[in-house]
């Protein structure tokens, strides 16, 4: 099962790699009616040239993973490339969002959890570097394996790693194991600090029982908190067959399980699991965040890069898809 999900990882790069090339990513000047919009600018600066440098030496370092995810870019659906673009813009803006509520001054950890081939570490510290005490990338053991050499083997990336050597750290875990990866994290961790947490597409191939004591040990463990998780929902309208179908087509091809999918179905139901009565939690689904967060001028160019007539598809899978946002102190 550790194998398939990791699987899974090479469905995101290959994503955000088309996105790159497609020009849906780095977003324009102007994305975002806020005045967050500077700072996604500085963010995403150098984010085509990056992930081009990994993916370069991916196929390097191992032909065989890059040969598949050289497979799954064949065919760049306009909907792929805009689910990609938003997860992207919905994780960062919630990242920026959470660091811009703290002090100027204040010094914050930041964790992914079941981080993959994520990149994110490269950009926060590159930005926020003086304010972060640590990034952690907490994955299982062969893919973290796999992304060492990949950053070790390029002259670029190794360059920028060894100058954030303090502060960054990637471990080997398995997230079914809380006990386990809770000792990892508190090794690096400073628990009196804020903390981020991370969860992007992860949670959703966890038990409800691991994942629940997963949250619920985190919170515990670190008193003041945030936790961004994205993630599919089933539906929990009886006419709503999305999640149905999802679960029986991972099944079929991958023998891929989603066990909470059916459960945490919707945006009332997916919270669940941070609701603490400690904790302010807000969410909302892709096709919202499209709507009401990405600016008309953005949603033009968006238009102009591929032709798109699924608008229908486009937003019954966009609803499909949520970012929580949670704080606890």
């Amino acid at each position: 099962m550790e194998r398939i999900i990791q699987q899974t990882d090479y469905d995101a790069l290959s994503s955000k790699i088309c996105a790159l090339q497609f020009s849906y990513l780095p977003p324009n000047k102007g994305t975002l009616s806020e005045p967050i919009d500077e700072t996604l600018q500085s963010l995403y600066q150098d984010i085509k040239s990056l992930h081009f440098e990994y993916y370069k030496t991916l196929k390097e370092e191992s032909r065989n993973v890059y040969g598949k995810i050289n497979k799954l870019m064949r065919n760049p659906f306009p909907v792929m490339n805009y689910g990609t673009y938003l997860r992207t813009l919905a994780i960062d803006v919630s990242l920026i969002k959470f660091i811009n509520s703290f002090p100027i001054d204040q010094h914050f950890q930041i964790v992914n959890l079941g981080s993959g081939s994520d990149l994110r570490f490269i950009q926060y510290l590159n930005m926020f570097g003086d304010r972060v005490e640590r990034f952690i990338d907490l994955d299982f053991k062969d893919a973290i394996i796999l992304k060492q050499k990949i950053l070790k083997d390029s002259i670029t990336l190794d360059h920028i790693i060894q100058s954030y050597r303090d502060k960054f750290v990637m471990l080997p875990g398995d997230l079914k194991n809380v006990a386990g990866t809770l000792e990892k994290l508190t090794q690096f961790l400073n628990p009196k600090i804020p903390t981020i947490f991370i969860t992007e597409c992860v949670l959703c191939y966890m038990t409800e029982n691991d994942s629940k004591q997963l949250v619920s040990t985190i919170m515990n463990e670190f008193p003041t908190g945030c936790w961004i998780s994205y993630d599919p929902i089933g539906g929990s309208d009886v006419n709503d067959k999305f999640g149905t179908i999802m679960k029986r087509n991972l099944m079929d091809s991958r023998n891929l399980e989603m066990p909470t999918l059916l459960i945490y179905n919707s945006k009332s139901n997916y919270p669940q699991r941070w609701d603490n009565g400690k904790s302010e939690i807000v969410i909302k689904d892709m096709w919202d965040f499209l709507s009401e967060s990405i600016s008309d001028i953005e949603k033009k160019r968006l238009r102009s890069l591929q032709f798109l007539d699924e608008i229908e598809e486009l937003k019954i899978m966009q609803s499909h898809y949520v970012i929580l946002n949670t704080t606890w102190t």
